[in-house]
């Protein structure tokens, strides 16, 4: 099966999107109703490999929240503990949509897949009143990298922008810090790899910076309009490997939803 089948599959069940921290911004300042949307989405994926072709490819996409219970695409989140207009501790999963298959390249010709996979985490929000600050931890499930990747970043929403209403702007920054195993798994060679051109490499855990930008538009009562595009610098850790030719990842989605 291939992979944008299966994730395409992923969303469908409400586990779309492989820019791994694309969610609306979660304000400790209200408890929101229940929301339930769902759409459409065009996503645009260009990775860091060598050779490798940009993605694109359309996806349906599932929106649902309650004061408890976020859904958003490959990301779902749960409220455990908190102070209203204060803090929130979350539990966090979501998938990981990095790697590729041999013959994404010819450069990756006689590597072994490296396959999507799931996390599970802990998040906590706080209300810095200028933005908001998360921090999320999360550790592969599945057996495939067997890491973990730490995100600190600050989101701040700015309402109604250019005058306009319903038109909102969330932009965001942080840093992430992968581990080696994480590392390792997508961007490393193993001897069994090796190859003129291409030699063994091992990847250790490296620092990285993100920042990414949503666009959401409320078009009626019932019909919404979201765009976002995230942007990771990769550290040479991940730079330095025989089948990575950039230092930097970017991601671009945009759709409709529908609220039911």
């Amino acid at each position: 099966m291939s992979k944008i089948v299966y994730l395409a599959m992923l969303v469908s069940i409400s586990l779309p999107l492989a820019a791994q921290d694309h969610q609306p911004l979660e304000s400790l300042n209200e408890q929101p109703q229940r929301t339930f949307q769902l759409g459409a989405a065009a996503l645009w994926l260009q990775k860091p490999y060598k050779g490798v072709d940009t993605d694109c490819y359309g996806l349906p996409f599932l929106f649902y929240q309650d004061q408890k219970l976020t859904i958003f695409g490959p990301m779902a989140s749960y409220s455990f503990f908190g102070k209203e207009n204060h803090w929130a501790l979350q539990g966090l999963t979501r998938i990981r949509t990095e790697g590729y298959d041999n013959d994404d390249s010819r450069y990756l010709d006689g590597m072994s897949d490296r396959d999507l996979t799931l996390e599970l985490g802990l998040r906590y929000l706080t209300d810095l009143d200028f933005a908001v600050l998360s921090m999320d931890f999360s550790h592969d499930v599945l057996d495939k990298h067997r890491g973990y990747e730490f995100r600190l970043t600050l989101r701040k929403m700015f309402q109604n922008i250019m005058g306009i209403e319903s038109l909102n702007l969330t932009p965001s920054a942080g840093i992430n810090w992968r581990s080696k195993q994480l590392n390792d798994y997508y961007y490393g060679v193993r001897p069994s790899e090796v190859i003129a051109g291409r030699p063994e490499y091992h990847a250790g855990g490296s620092l990285g910076w993100l920042c990414g930008l949503q666009l959401d538009y409320k078009l009626s009562e019932k019909w919404s309009l979201f765009s976002m595009v995230n942007v990771e610098w990769l550290s040479s850790e991940i730079a330095d490997s025989p089948i990575v030719e950039g230092d930097y990842s970017v991601s671009l989605l945009f759709g409709a939803l529908f609220e039911f």
